[in-house]
């Protein structure tokens, strides 16, 4: 036996950011309106019927177009960032860094201006009934199309255009339920985006800024540095649509299913796939800082006085004007100042020198970039205490460019999870709403 749908039972969308629910109405394009739910007087539902009493609030747009203006707002965040703290105002990096914030901030705006309403959506052909009656209709004596006038049951979902499912609900506690679950998962999921994309935005921002000081131009070893950061920035977005983006969808979706009852690949699979563009994560060089190229000649004397050879500052001197033509300190392909540095932490030039680019483990990792070498010569000096704070300072600006990465990598999964559990929940409410207020069923279902 089906049990069949009365106009005005409560309806939820696996979409909504709202917490609460709406009613199914008959359409405004229903000629007959005859067959009712005994002496409730209640329309029974047919397959033209897609109507709600109101409009929920949608995540399309709102998700995906504040995550995109958060980013372009990071941009513009990290950049000012550099301004207060820098000895000088970058001007060159904020070009190339102010144009994409623009850019982003323009493109979510736009993104956010075109969030659907239900009644514009369930509208088109592409939004239907899924699971409806196959052979009992109703008040379709009189109309040519007798497929649009197929009665929906229980089970019925309506598939919106924008990739939401509908769902009714006979008991009303049911229904809030599930309307709580899925605005508190989908609520959490822009939330997610949106801080993923301040924290990409402020570490891009930051990287930008720091390219290039006060009356320079586009050129050189600082013109390598920004066209290699708009091209990771660039370059990243196809990776993030492409790979990241459907491989957080598919492991969220394989762990929502793993925890469920097996009502969620029902709904699941009546949605419409939908895929939004996740915001650039990968855009900065987490060993690339501001350079004080004024304190290269005192560490080459620091290096003289503890009986450093000409070749050696030869050396030193061919490894500094490789990092400033590659635009970073990175010793990854800089094999003479890889050299000077490794000779360094071995204590060949100095204690002072040695315990600079060494950290606590012994090591040179996220030691050696362009500040640690630029102001290895003021340790132990009148300045030592302030060198020593600029250093921690570096450090504290290294790890959060490392954590800042993590998170913003791992930031469409958990959102993806949030998306999915939206879905989960809506379904097991679903498959567990109470339909006893029913008393109509159809024998030959």
């Amino acid at each position: 036996m089906a049990v069949y749908l009365p106009e005005n039972v409560f309806a939820v969308c696996t979409n909504q950011l709202n917490s609460d629910y709406k009613q199914f109405n008959l359409s405004d394009n229903r000629q007959f309106k005859s067959v009712k739910l005994g002496t409730q007087n209640r329309v029974f539902l047919v397959k033209i019927d897609k109507k709600l009493s109101e409009d929920f609030e949608c995540k399309s747009g709102w998700s995906s177009g504040l995550g995109t203006v958060a980013f372009g707002g990071g941009v513009i965040g990290g950049m000012l960032l550099v301004a207060a703290t820098a000895a000088t105002i970058p001007v060159a990096g904020w070009i190339v860094g102010g144009a994409i914030a623009i850019a982003a901030i323009g493109y979510g705006l736009w993104q956010m201006s075109q969030r659907p309403t239900c009644s514009e959506m369930i509208g088109f052909e592409e939004s239907q009934w899924k699971n409806h009656h196959t052979t009992v209709h109703f008040d379709s004596n009189k109309v040519k199309n007798k497929d649009m006038y197929l009665a929906l049951t229980k089970n019925s979902m309506l598939a919106c255009k924008e990739g939401g499912v509908l769902l009714p609900f006979i008991s009303r506690t049911s229904a809030n339920s599930a309307a709580y679950s899925i605005s508190l998962n989908n609520n959490t999921e822009k939330w997610v985006n949106i801080g993923s994309g301040l924290i990409a935005g402020v570490l891009f921002g930051f990287s930008m800024g720091t390219s290039l000081p006060v009356g320079g131009l586009l050129g050189g070893a600082r013109s390598l540095y920004v066209a290699k950061q708009t091209a990771i920035f660039l370059g990243f977005l196809p990776i993030g649509y492409f790979l990241i983006n459907p491989l957080a969808s598919s492991t969220a979706t394989s762990i929502n299913a793993g925890i469920g009852d097996g009502s969620y690949e029902n709904v699941k699979g009546a949605g419409e796939s939908t895929t939004n563009l996740i915001q650039p994560t990968d855009s900065w060089d987490p060993y690339s800082v501001a350079m004080d190229a004024k304190d290269i000649p005192n560490i080459k004397q620091r290096m003289i006085d503890n009986k450093a050879t000409k070749s050696d500052i030869a050396k030193f001197e061919t490894g500094v004007a490789e990092a400033q033509r590659q635009g970073t300190y990175s010793l990854k392909n800089n094999p003479d100042l890889k050299e000077i540095i490794i000779r360094m932490k071995n204590g060949d030039f100095g204690s002072v020198l040695k315990d600079k680019i060494t950290n606590k483990s012994g090591n040179l990792r996220g030691m050696v970039n362009e500040r640690n070498v630029g102001s290895a010569v003021n340790i132990h000096h009148e300045n030592g205490k302030a060198s020593i704070k600029a250093n921690t300072l570096l450090n504290i600006e290294t790890s959060g460019k490392v954590a800042g990465g993590i998170i913003t990598l791992i930031a469409p999964f958990v959102s993806s999870f949030f998306a999915e559990n939206a879905i989960r929940l809506a379904a097991e409410d679903f498959s567990n709403d109470n339909t006893d207020s029913i008393a109509v069923n159809a024998n030959d279902a």
